[in-house]
């Protein structure tokens, strides 16, 4: 097992499972300048990684995240813009990547979100979410558009104009009722939260991570490309991933009706 400890995030890599924690429940797990830096540095490290298999997103305390820390944003008026673009730099970096690696990510939110860290918990592959979880849009209510990929994220799970309704009216959706947006996947109580979502998580830990990793490339490219286009990215990824240890063991497992063996190579 490899641990990780930082200043608003924790790490811990075992079997294949990354579970990433944030760690500032005193806070409410709020998006600063540090949770966006370490945030960055660790996507890297992990997209790095080839024992890195899936990733299980989790939170400490009564919040998942409050999203954006405002007590930052009141210090220094003229220094605002310039935090935002630091920030935004590095926690755009960090979802980007995230977005971009092989592994899947499984997010348990067991508290309430808000802000940016919607967006964050959106761009999951798999998002659990406690029967209690409440989700704020936030931004307008402190006279701020939307960031941290919030118009693309919410847009993607839950339609153009349900999104762009959340995030204009600042809405608050409990938990079902983001489950019917495809905000979340599944909704559980609150008991089984971490564990429904560790589940999942260790299941796809286990499967053929090479090809989870072309599923969400060519799922965001579905967002911009035409048919054709997108045709041809399904084509040319299949191609590629055809070739690897786990299509081949999928191959044969299907022929002999045995379960496959991934290996994530």
């Amino acid at each position: 097992m490899t641990s990780m400890q930082m200043q608003s995030l924790t790490c811990t890599i075992d079997d294949g499972l990354a579970e990433v924690t944030l760690n500032q429940p005193d806070r409410g797990n709020p998006i600063d300048g540090t949770f966006a830096r370490e945030l960055r540095d660790l996507a890297i490290n992990l997209g790095n990684r080839a024992d890195v298999r899936a990733v299980l997103l989790l939170a400490k305390g009564r919040f998942f995240s409050v999203g954006g820390d405002i007590k930052s944003f009141v210090t220094d008026r003229a220094a605002l813009p310039g935090i935002v673009k630091t920030w935004t730099a590095d926690l755009h970096s960090a979802i980007s990547r995230l977005q971009r690696m092989n592994a899947p990510v499984v997010t348990a939110v067991h508290g309430d979100v808000a802000g940016g860290s919607v967006s964050l918990v959106a761009f999951s592959d798999i998002v659990i979410a406690a029967e209690q979880a409440k989700f704020t849009a936030a931004f307008p209510m402190i006279g701020f558009n939307a960031d941290s990929g919030s118009t693309l994220s919410l847009s993607a799970r839950m339609g153009y104009a349900r999104a762009k309704r959340f995030l204009m009216l600042s809405e608050t959706l409990t938990a079902r009722q983001a489950e019917a947006t495809g905000l979340v996947d599944i909704v559980v109580d609150a008991a089984a939260t971490q564990n429904e979502a560790r589940e999942i998580a260790r299941k796809l830990a286990s499967g053929p991570t090479l090809a989870y990793g072309a599923i969400k490339r060519t799922m965001l490219t579905a967002r911009i490309l035409g048919l054709e286009a997108q045709m041809e990215e399904e084509a040319q990824s299949l191609a590629a991933n055809s070739g690897t240890n786990d299509a081949w063991e999928g191959l044969n497992a299907f022929v002999a009706r045995r379960k496959p063996k991934f290996t994530g190579q």
